[in-house]
């Protein structure tokens, strides 16, 4: 697990290769300096005269000889990449067979001698979390590439001449010369979906590189390569008990794959059934108890699952490590969490995800999470309004349907999921479904210039849609879920916070053949009789006591509501109102007072749409003032230390 990043210069082709350096080392050892936090334990740069890498390492396998870039045997073809390879030793002991010699016992080195042999295919035959670089000498190419779910980020540069990369934004916005201009467009689609999809950012210029994606550049520029296009067709003869069975196995595997490591392992433990299911898993392989971290609230909340999470890993046999939050920590964290995130995201878990893993790195530099069983199993309440459009359609008409939402308008998530009942066309159905602000919303608020941005949640959406248009219409959302949603939110938020801290997170329910089996199950195996993950509560309850299986299911949620009504609210018009934000210049002043008036009163519940424009906001000063994306902490200034939850 490290942080990748580099410059290629396409434009000087084949010619550039055997003459003098044309990559400025200050720019690449700049990048490298950039994000200390994702590689303390060593940094490299290396210069290929028309390319060059720069490196972070966090040591997590072959400690002592997994230093990077590496080379194949002629050092024709150079790797430098950020991740783990769970089929690592599989495609070793092939790829020796096949006459390969190794210089290292890391995982990343299969990469580069699976790229000698299989050319670009060998991005098919991973099993793990990635983002890395080849540079081919042969042939004058660079090669990018991000796993299959896109647990690991990449970002990408082009100006028409040069190509820069890197695990992080801010290792492109280190060079002085990349502009640091708005992308109208993507705040556009921020505003609708609270997240920023792949490939945009809010740096006009600056891409993520999408989830199961090849980038290629050459002298002929650059090309972008869909390589995990596998389309799901559904086992419509599949036995419920006998898939079930499947899962367990499965399941098991997947979490044993992703224990490799030379360094412990510990566990991010919520109170619900798949964190504990991967701790049940995880502890079959490990020789001392494993240590479990939870984060709970002071005061009464509601939400809280401290003593859920305390409960479970009791029952495991755990190290229990509890984390408890008020008000102060957020006022302290908030700000440094979404200068580490780079971009804005409405999810109110971000900074508590922060502080767990600050303790975290007290203990071990590896965790396994529970993370990512929602969207492929359809674990949300949205999907619940999927499954059952059709019928309210069919029962109400789509009138009635969709304005059945706007007799609770105190319920933000109960009012979205009915008003997209009544929309046929499934892509603007699942459009509806997601937005934080809808595109009504975003008028009434925008200025001019966003106003005439044309950027459609529609586009996106349908990107991933199209291909499998033919599934049943859940198993479609499911499946755009995972890669859209799934990968910019919470696995984006996972890998940025927990690398903040140098902490490797592995997500082993998103193992590459859980998911490729899961695809395949019937819609009715994940959502049934108005519960979903059916068949994964079916393996939990072969792994679990019953008393942690049927226990209700809480999210990791915070009392941020509670906040904005208070000193928050205060900290919101001073940062995302006052005169030069970011927000003022592109929104109108009036229309945000209001939502943080009515959320105050007590009229309706504007959380969400607080905390997006809150995080906007600081976003928008770690990339567009004239300091930069630093990495140093701060706090929101002045400090609010009046409440606590």
């Amino acid at each position: 697990m490290c942080g990748i990043s580099g410059i290629y210069h396409y434009s000087r082709g084949l010619s550039a290769l055997g003459g003098d350096n044309v990559v400025n080392a200050d720019v690449l050892a700049g990048m490298a300096a950039s994000m200390p936090h994702r590689g303390p334990d060593d940094s490299v740069c290396q210069v290929f005269g028309a390319a060059g890498f720069a490196f972070r390492r966090l040591s997590i396998i072959d400690l002592e000889g997994g230093r990077q870039p590496i080379p194949n045997e002629d050092e024709s073809v150079w790797i430098e990449g950020n991740g783990e390879i769970y089929n690592y030793r599989e495609l070793r002991s092939e790829l020796e067979s096949r006459g390969h010699r190794f210089r290292t016992h890391s995982d990343i080195e299969t990469i580069v001698h699976g790229y000698d042999e299989w050319g670009l295919g060998v991005v098919d035959r991973l099993n793990g979390i990635f983002g890395f670089a080849i540079f081919d000498k042969r042939v004058g190419r660079v090669v990018l590439a991000r796993d299959h779910l896109g647990v690991k980020p990449l970002y990408w540069f082009d100006d028409g001449k040069r190509l820069l990369w890197g695990s992080e934004m801010r290792t492109i916005l280190s060079d002085a010369t990349v502009p640091r201009q708005l992308d109208v467009d993507s705040l556009r689609l921020f505003l609708h979906f609270g997240y920023l999809p792949s490939p945009h950012t809010l740096v006009k210029n600056i891409k993520k590189l999408r989830p199961g994606h090849l980038l290629v550049a050459d002298e002929n520029g650059i090309d972008i390569r869909r390589y995990w296009d596998d389309v799901p067709e559904t086992r419509t003869n599949a036995d419920i008990d006998e898939a079930a069975r499947d899962y367990t196995d499965l399941f098991t595997e997947a979490v044993e794959r992703q224990m490799v490591s030379d360094v412990p392992v510990g566990c991010l433990l919520s109170g619900g059934v798949d964190s504990g299911m991967v701790l049940a898993a995880a502890s079959k392989y490990s020789d001392q108890p494993i240590k479990t971290f939870t984060v709970g609230f002071e005061g009464d909340f509601a939400y809280d699952e401290a003593d859920a999470a305390a409960e479970t890993a009791a029952l495991l046999g755990a190290e229990h490590h509890p984390i408890t939050l008020d008000f102060q920590d957020f006022d302290g964290i908030f700000r440094e969490t979404i200068n580490y995130l780079e971009e804005p995201v409405l999810s109110q878990s971000t900074f508590a995800y922060q502080r767990m893993t600050q303790v975290v790195r007290e203990h071990v530099k590896v965790v396994v999470t529970g993370q990512g069983a929602d969207e492929p199993w359809a674990g949300y309440d949205r999907y619940l309004g999927e499954k059952y459009s059709q019928h309210a359609r069919w029962l109400f008409g789509s009138t009635i349907a969709e304005s059945l939402g706007e007799r609770v308008p105190g319920l933000a998530r109960f009012r979205r999921g009915t008003s997209a009942l009544g929309i046929k066309d499934p892509v603007q159905r699942f459009a509806a479904i997601h937005q934080v602000f809808s595109p009504e919303d975003v008028n009434s608020l925008a200025g001019p210039e966003l106003r005439s941005s044309g950027a459609r949640a529609e586009d996106l959406i349908e990107y991933w849609q199209g291909p499998v248009s033919h599934l049943d219409e859940l198993n479609q959302l499911l499946y755009v879920d995972t890669r859209l949603s799934l990968a910019d939110d919470l696995l984006f938020y996972g890998d940025k916070l927990s690398m903040s801290n140098s902490v490797e997170a592995r997500v082993p329910i998103l193992d590459r053949e859980l998911i490729d089996f899961v695809e395949r199950l019937p819609s009715s195996f994940k959502l049934r009789r108005g519960n979903g993950k059916h068949v994964h509560k079916m393996a939990a309850n072969r792994m679990l006591p019953e008393s942690v299986v049927n226990r209700k299911k809480f999210g990791f949620a915070t009392p941020v509501d509670q906040w904005f009504a208070k000193d928050l609210g205060d900290t919101f018009e001073r940062v995302v109102l006052g005169d030069g934000s970011l927000c003022a210049a592109h929104l109108d002043r009036n229309a945000m007072l209001s939502l943080l008036n009515e959320h105050r009163s007590g009229r309706r519940n504007h959380r969400r749409h607080l905390t997006a424009l809150l995080s906007l906001e600081l976003a928008a000063e770690n990339l567009f003032s004239t300091e930069g994306s630093s990495a140093s902490p701060t706090t929101l200034t002045p400090p609010l230390n009046r409440i606590s939850a």
